[in-house]
């Protein structure tokens, strides 16, 4: 640790005496281990908690409720004592406060190791702690308090002002507090490689040293952090051995750094600091988990000044810095020293500089003084921008050849010749998804696989570690497995038994996500049910053995069931519920034997494991599920998005829908990342909400469905947006000029575009995000798929001459089409049979599909969105694309047909319609819309009619629904109050006659 900046005087060795002197005082601090006694100020502690004690100094002079003294509030890190502030009179922080007006206070962690439970103490428990003193502090004074805080003890001012949020405080003051932590690490290693080596010392820790580090240990690892230092402090020491009054003066400092000042660490603290605030960085990110709450930095709002050291190796003036970006809310002023981390605080520096602008500082708080001239404003720091994202090196996992162990070589060979750096990046994000893709090319119909193992597996791993994040709540593994359990155990209490099918309506929530995983790990089929749906249309779909509601779901539950209903979640407290609906909260599930038949977890790949209700009313289909369908798409959404337990990822669309069951909870469960789920999804995206939770959370991954992030795009611009944490989105559906105009908004954000077909296992994934639009290529360990030549006349596939079909040439459309593996046990759906080569089988997907010529997938259309026009078929999605694009006051856009009989006076070939919707303070001029529509569309594509809605309707899954707007039919473009443009014979070869009421309008 670098040495305080304490005076230095020339050594006065006098010929006459000086050797006897030096002798003298040398046999004295060998003897005494001291040469003056301490002479502290004087204090009283005025409360006590579990985990401090709070020092309130110089009682006598306390201020009464008239004073204008300002109370501050002292923390001190962990393995320094509290004494820090008061190390000796001329070092006496406590005492320069005081003198300058101020009211002191500190809080006093103690020694741990002397403390009955201080070696268990985590994080957390001091950060309560911190909170909990000011808590005090303010009930003594009646004012608001001025938080202050050396290297940790400024992280933990910081956190406990978060997570009270800045109730109470006047002010933030830190002395060498990083917020920034992997800024910190060094430069000559890979950020990734430095993050894996401390977790696993981390988890080595928490075995070989449960109890944390020793006060002497702690004491010899700072001073291994400057050894040159710490050797000019003991040559110093003996220069001036024979005077005794420079002895006297440093006596403090040097008892202080020697023996006195140093406590142990706690054990769970140092795995908490490891793992949340290096490894995760979560002070810059967010998502810290305190007192089991959810706390981001992004919630500070009251002034901060930072003192930042210029040669602090520790903490260096980048780390310290960031709070910038941290806290975008906040007022964030910072004071360069030159001195290092010790110095900060104690020494002539600090007596010169620091505390002297502290004192200013709290005059300006109060306004009775200009801001202190030392204090500049903190630039926008560019921070949390990778320069490159890892999703890049994963682009070997795209190969159509599924072989892994050549693009992975090529990947490394790749990373050699770009540096140490790159190739740690390449490492870190290709070598972990290794595991992940031997299980799943190793699946066969009867693998153990299911979500209820996927937990199991996860908290026999970390049990700790945070599974989910929701309502500003952190739930850890061992919490939701142990509920998982209990459910499971309340399940068999009401009759529920392996492979029945059993209804799930709820809202997502924690109780929900806990429901389906025990329903995995009891052995039945989860059919999920769809809030936003009639009820008796989905039972009378699909029916069920039992159903499970929430509370808030259960009357509407019962009217539609014929049985009782079972009530999971917002338990707690005695409640009495409706006849027909049975409180499974009020089961002991200690007091529910097991039955003989009951194994947890016994699904296999090939079983049904869940059934989704997809469409719309009167159209609703059933998806059925496999555990290899979920592991599918829950291990490649893992290792296409790189997902590891440094990530976060945010679920937006609910546990009924695929992307939330498939990709949010099982890519989160299967990558180890924590999954912040939020809490509303029926309302539209509100960004002031999304970004508090990205915050909150610590988000880093974005998991979208369709046009989700629209209003994202088009709200303006938030503070909280400013240096977010987010590395990538990752979903399917999301519209090409939607994708451009994220990329354009969030330079560094990279997209991830999912494709999986309705049933079967076809998943493809754009992992490189360099073809915008593109759906990739198949991921590994999913079925195998080809694209079969297509009669776009005919509607058919094309077959030669021995009645087999052909393979699509390059870029040539064609019908997607999944290999049915007799080999893996399995066989959904009606194949064709012999399509290729006699004996073969091939699930259709109903997706229109080209292939270029780097091996890369295109969609086209949905086989049933095609529009039939001039003896051939049009595809829509390249005319919603190519107008989205030339247009770009356009928000939504969905092209149509509607039939003849919508209008009397067409011709044979019905309408080709393209509802738009604009962006907010934008319009589609009519000019406009004919020249794009003359200039992007070739003749056959060119709509007949435009029709400007004030919103076009969407789908749960955040798509634009064209079954919708086919069946409103031609009333749209014949409300005289609709912006509708009629394309004339200069923009379309034959153009229909308009409707007499469309002229007038």
């Amino acid at each position: 640790m670098p040495a305080a900046d304490t005076p230095r005087r020339p050594a006065r060795m006098r010929p006459e005496g000086g050797f006897f002197e030096a002798l003298r005082n040398g046999l004295e601090v060998a003897r005494k281990g001291r040469l003056v006694e301490r002479r502290p100020a004087p204090f009283e502690v005025v409360s006590r908690g579990p985990h401090h004690r709070l020092r309130h100094y110089y009682p006598d002079a306390a201020p009464d409720p008239e004073a204008t003294r300002d109370p501050v509030l002292l923390v001190p890190p962990l393995m320094l004592s509290a004494d820090l502030w008061d190390i000796a009179p001329e070092s006496s922080s406590v005492s320069r406060l005081h003198t300058a007006g101020a009211d002191p206070w500190v809080v006093d962690f103690g020694s741990p190791d002397q403390e009955e439970g201080g070696l268990e103490r985590t994080l957390s428990d001091h950060v309560v702690a911190v909170s909990e003193a000011v808590d005090a502090v303010i009930t003594a004074t009646g004012r608001s308090v001025h938080l202050i805080g050396y290297s940790q003890g400024g992280m933990f001012a910081y956190q406990a002002a978060a997570f009270r949020a800045c109730d109470g405080l006047a002010s933030l003051v830190t002395f060498g507090s990083g917020v920034d932590l992997h800024g910190g690490l060094p430069d000559a290693l890979p950020t990734e490689w430095v993050v894996d080596v401390l977790e696993r010392a981390g988890e080595l820790q928490e075995t070989l040293i449960p109890d944390g580090i020793p006060a002497w240990a702690t004491r010899l690892g700072f001073q291994l952090l400057d050894p040159i230092k710490t050797l000019q402090q003991r040559i110093e020491f003996l220069r001036n051995l024979s005077d005794r009054e420079v002895l006297e003066q440093r006596e403090g400092v040097r008892r202080f750094m020697e023996s006195d000042g140093w406590t142990a660490f706690p054990g769970p603290a140092l795995a908490d600091l490891l793992r949340q605030l290096i490894a995760q960085n979560r002070l810059l990110q967010g998502g810290l988990v305190i007192d089991g709450r959810s706390v981001t930095l992004a919630d500070l709002t009251c002034p901060i000044l930072a003192f930042a050291g210029e040669t602090d190796a520790i903490a260096p003036p980048a780390t310290v810095l960031a709070i910038r970006a941290a806290a975008p809310r906040a007022e964030s002023f910072s004071v360069s020293i030159d001195t290092g981390h010790f110095g900060l605080v104690v020494g002539s520096r600090s007596n010169e500089e620091a505390w002297p602008t502290v004192i200013e500082w709290l005059r300006w708080c109060r306004g009775d003084g200009p801001l202190p001239a030392h204090a500049k404003a903190i630039d926008d720091p560019e921070i949390g921008l990778a320069e490159e994202s890892p999703i890049e090196s994963l682009r070997a996992m795209s190969s159509l050849t599924l072989d892994l162990g050549r693009e992975v070589a090529r990947g490394a060979a790749r990373g050699l010749g770009l540096g140490l750096g790159r190739l740690g990046r390449v490492a870190e994000t290709v070598v972990p998804q290794i595991g992940r893709i031997r299980r799943l090319t190793s699946l066969r119909s009867g693998t153990r696989v299911s979500p209820g193992l996927a937990l199991l597996e996860r908290t026999r791993a970390v049990p700790q570690d945070t599974f989910f994040l929701f309502e500003g709540r952190g739930h850890s593994y061992a919490a939701a497995n142990e509920r998982v359990d209990n459910v499971v155990r309340g399940l068999i209490h009401c009759g529920v038994r392996q492979g029945q099918h059993v209804g799930l309506l709820m809202q997502t929530r924690p109780s929900a996500v806990a429901t389906a995983v025990a329903l995995s790990r009891l052995g039945a089929v989860t059919v999920l049910l769809r809030p936003d749906l009639p009820l008796e249309d989905q039972l009378a779909l699909c029916r069920v053995d039992h159903l499970v509601s929430d509370p808030e779901s259960g009357l509407r539950a019962r009217a539609a069931y014929e049985a009782d209903v079972l009530i999971l979640g917002g338990g707690g407290e005695p409640r009495q519920l409706a006849e027909g609906l049975v409180d499974m909260e009020s089961i002991v599930p200690e007091r529910v034997p097991l039955p003989g038949w009951y194994v947890p977890n016994p699904g296999r790949a090939g079983e049904l494991a869940f059934l989704l209700i997809t469409g719309s009313p009167g159209a609703l289909r059933l998806s059925r599920v496999t555990n290899r369908r979920w592991a599918t798409s829950a291990y490649g959404t893992a290792s296409a998005c790189a997902l590891t337990p440094q990530d976060t990822v945010y679920g937006r669309s609910p546990l009924h829908h695929p992307t939330g069951l498939l990709v949010c909870l099982g890519g989160a469960l299967t990558g180890g990342a924590r999954l912040a789920m939020a809490s509303d999804f029926d309302a539209e995206l509100d960004p002031r909400s999304f970004w508090r939770d990205v915050r909150r959370y610590g988000v880093n991954v974005v998991f979208y469905s369709g046009t989700l992030c629209r209003a994202l795009l088009n709200a303006p611009i938030e503070p909280a947006e400013r240096h977010h944490a987010i590395r990538l989105f990752a979903g399917s559906g999301m519209p090409r000029a939607l994708w451009k105009r994220l990329c354009d908004r969030w330079p560094g954000v990279h997209v991830v575009e999912f494709f999986a077909s309705t049933e079967g296992n076809a998943v493809l994934a754009n992992l490189s995000g360099r073809k915008v639009g593109a759906l990739g290529r198949p991921l590994p360990g999913a079925a195998d798929l080809a694209v079969a030549a297509w009669d776009p006349v005919t509607g058919r596939l094309e077959t030669g001459p021995e009645g087999l079909g052909r393979r699509a040439e390059s870029n040539q459309v064609g019908l997607l089409v999944e290999r049915v593996d007799r080999a893996r046990g399995e066989l959904e759906g009606r194949p064709l049979r012999s399509l290729f080569k006699p004996g073969d089988a091939w699930l259709e997907t109903r997706d229109l599909v080209r292939v270029d010529q780097d091996g890369d997938f295109w969609r086209v259309d949905d086989v049933r969105d095609l529009i039939s026009r001039r003896g051939g078929r049009v595809a829509t999605l390249e005319i919603e694309d190519r107008l989205a694009e030339a247009l770009p006051a356009i928000d939504l856009v969905a092209v149509y047909a509607l039939p003849p009989s919508e209008l009397a006076s067409h011709t044979e070939e019905g309408l080709i319609v393209a509802a738009l919707t604009a962006r907010a303070g934008d319009e589609l001029e009519d000019r406009a819309v004919r020249r794009a529509v003359q200039n992007r569309l070739r003749p056959e594509q060119r709509p007949d009619v435009v029709v400007v809605l004030d919103q076009i309707p969407l789908t749960s899954g955040y798509r634009v629904d064209k079954r919708a707007l086919r069946e409103a039919g031609s009333a749209p473009l014949e409300d005289p109050t609709v912006p509708t443009f009629w394309m004339n014979a200069d923009s379309v070869g034959n153009p229909p006659a308009r409707p007499a009421s469309v002229e007038s309008a």
